[in-house]
């Protein structure tokens, strides 16, 4: 027989500070090269990459710390924060949205708008 997880059974670590800033450092120095851009009369030309770059920085961190934390420290809660909701038979799991969702949809829209005309 098979375990069935539970909330209880991935406990949650809170997050430190470091562990935030390290993730959300590109955002940080992105806002100072705007501000310092802006206030030194350097243009917009440098603001564009660096804000990409600073993206980047923070899907690449954010992914790095959640794999760091599921092998340092076992914590794999980043993974499976998912919860299914109630009572639903048709739940897709690799999609995460419930079977042929998009049928009910354009059904649903499709009654709307015919029901003014009824």
């Amino acid at each position: 027989m098979h375990k069935v997880p539970t909330n209880r059974d991935y406990p949650r670590t809170r997050y430190t500070w470091r562990e935030r800033a390290f993730v959300l450092a590109g955002i940080g120095v992105a806002a100072t090269v705007t501000a310092v851009s802006l206030a030194l009369g350097w243009g917009l030309e440098p603001i564009g990459p660096v804000w990409a770059a600073a993206i980047g920085w923070t899907v690449v961190a954010n992914l790095a710390h959640a794999l760091w934390r599921g092998f340092r420290l076992g914590d794999w809660s980043a993974f499976r924060s998912c919860d299914p909701p109630d009572g639903s038979d048709t739940f897709d799991w690799s999609t995460r949205t419930g079977a042929y969702a998009y049928m009910r949809i354009a059904d649903e829209h499709d009654r709307l708008m015919r029901e003014d005309y009824a």
